[in-house]
């Protein structure tokens, strides 16, 4: 038999364990997701629906954000320590230690119900002690997988709606989608919530993606308002005050484009490393704005050495090189040939969507494929 020491320890491990794996799991979104009979006949499992349902929202997750998400998790999947406690049934206590530290982490917990109608999905949200909320969707047919991937994209949008509309654009402008006007209507919705001071993280992230929107509508005086708005609500964002550059250049304001061109410079630097090449972007449109052809050029290589599949910093590289040169004729830079991969393409970034004739005046819509 073990001494009252060792059991004392051993207990004080397991409680720094459980303890630990509560912090952990504050950082994650677990998925929690029920089938009726008649679905589950049908082959899909309980632990297939909510990999469904998770890798939707990770699908969603992956596009390059400034603002911070939620990593999502199968709740059936569980953890080390939680397969360490189920034995003992124990496996409720990380729970309770999360609730009891404040740790409670974000749930989403789905039931599916087979109706006269077809299926029908109710989904609870709990995040971090804002009141529940509750979602329902219907599906006309026994297809429980189009379901399922609606339903994770309306029950994240209610956690990070901002994440979710990124993810639109980028469909969007990776030509996954068409049409436009389903970003617009989800993005108008979003911005109709009642928002709170607490929320200015996300709703001025919303609202610089909304110029983004309106500069894609041809609209840049309502997205230079936008861009204001959001630098208003959170003035440490660095694609604000990039973005706030973009429009500068494009209205021929360049004393505010080198001010917001420098603002954006010092404050990336506490940004991801993602942004880099953006940031060597805007600097080389600057430049050449302010007719120094040459360091434009060097600032686009210094961007594409960063990262060589950046389409945007490829173009913009040839083009100058094509002035350069005194070639004759004009430079189309959709001649360009595609690059072997897909470039990363930042939706919130003005300087990512569009490709800018400086000295002209002029943007047209960059492509990522």
């Amino acid at each position: 038999m073990m001494d009252f020491m060792t059991l004392s320890l051993l207990g004080a491990l397991f409680m720094g364990l459980m303890a630990g794996d509560a912090a952990i799991s504050s950082n994650t979104m677990s998925v929690n997701v029920g089938l009726p009979p008649i679905v589950q006949n049908s082959g899909l499992t309980r632990r297939a629906a909510e990999e469904i349902f998770v890798t939707e929202i990770a699908r969603i997750v992956s596009v390059p954000s400034v603002v911070p998400v939620p990593t999502p998790r199968v709740a059936s999947r569980g953890t080390l320590i939680g397969a360490l406690a189920e034995p003992l049934k124990l496996t409720g206590l990380t729970a309770a230690l999360q609730d009891l530290f404040g740790l409670e982490h974000v749930r989403i917990s789905a039931t599916m119900l087979h109706v006269e109608a077809g299926l029908r999905l109710e989904i609870v949200v709990s995040d971090h002690g804002k009141p529940l909320r509750l979602l329902e969707l219907s599906q006309p047919n026994l297809n429980a997988v189009e379901l399922l991937r609606r339903g994770a994209r309306e029950a994240f949008a209610e956690v990070v709606p901002y994440q979710v509309i990124l993810a639109q654009l980028n469909d969007f402008l990776d030509g996954a989608q068409t049409d436009l006007s389903g970003v617009r209507a989800t993005t108008s919705t979003m911005l109709g919530r009642n928002w709170t001071r607490d929320d200015h993280i996300e709703h001025s992230a919303l609202l610089n993606l909304n110029a983004v929107l309106f500069l894609l509508e041809g609209d840049p005086a309502q997205a230079a308002r936008e861009v204001q708005l959001a630098d208003s609500l959170l003035s440490t964002r660095s694609i604000h005050a990039l973005n706030a550059a973009f429009l500068s250049i494009l209205s021929g304001d360049l004393e505010q484009a080198r001010a917001q061109t420098e603002r954006g410079i010092a404050l990336s630097r506490r940004e991801p490393p993602f942004i880099r090449p953006y940031v060597l972007i805007q600097r080389g449109l600057l430049a050449w704005a302010e007719g120094k052809r040459e360091a434009a050029l060097q600032l686009m290589q210094e961007a594409l050495q960063v990262e060589p599949d950046n389409r945007n910093a490829r173009s913009y590289v040839a083009w100058l090189q094509h002035l350069n040169s005194g070639a004759p004729g004009h430079f189309d830079p959709a001649s360009l040939p595609r690059p072997l991969n897909r470039t990363q393409m930042i939706p919130a970034l003005m300087a990512s969507v569009f490709l800018q004739e400086p000295l002209a005046r002029q943007i047209h819509r960059a492509s990522s494929r």
